[in-house]
């Protein structure tokens, strides 16, 4: 898919992402499919957050920030992102960052494989490990 003007990338249509939603909820879902999904659902909720939910509006976010704590296994998405130019924002409310955890939990030690896949390893000190999810490519899945 071919980014509209102004858009960091493309995501598919409603639809689609409603069906990776009932992938990956599904009860015999493959760990592989519920991170795809995941991240793909992440990759949508940037663009909304940027965008006030309007899918013809532009933004500029390639990057969003994943930390990954060795402990429990969990991955939370403590709120900041990367623009094109590599600029590294924080999102402005509590709740953009409660919604991107509502799909970040999902993303843990079972399915880590996949989602490390599509991310950059920024930091890790051994209790955990910061990543920048590449949400072009998740937006692909």
């Amino acid at each position: 898919m071919t980014p509209n003007p102004g858009q960091s990338y493309q995501l598919p249509d409603g639809l689609h992402l409603a069906q990776a939603l009932d992938r990956a909820e599904a009860p015999d879902a493959e760990a592989a499919d519920i991170a795809r999904s995941m991240c793909l659902l992440l990759a949508a909720t940037v663009r909304d957050i940027l965008t006030d939910h309007d899918h013809d509006a532009g933004f500029d976010a390639t990057g969003l920030e994943l930390l990954f704590t060795a402990a429990n296994g969990t991955v939370n998405a403590p709120g900041s992102y990367w623009t094109g130019d590599g600029t590294h924002r924080e999102f402005e409310g509590t709740e953009d960052t409660y919604h991107l955890d509502g799909w970040a939990h999902a993303l843990d030690e079972t399915n880590r494989d996949t989602w490390a896949s599509l991310c950059e390893v920024l930091d890790d000190n051994g209790h955990t490990v910061r990543y920048r999810l590449d949400l072009t490519r998740a937006a692909g899945l």
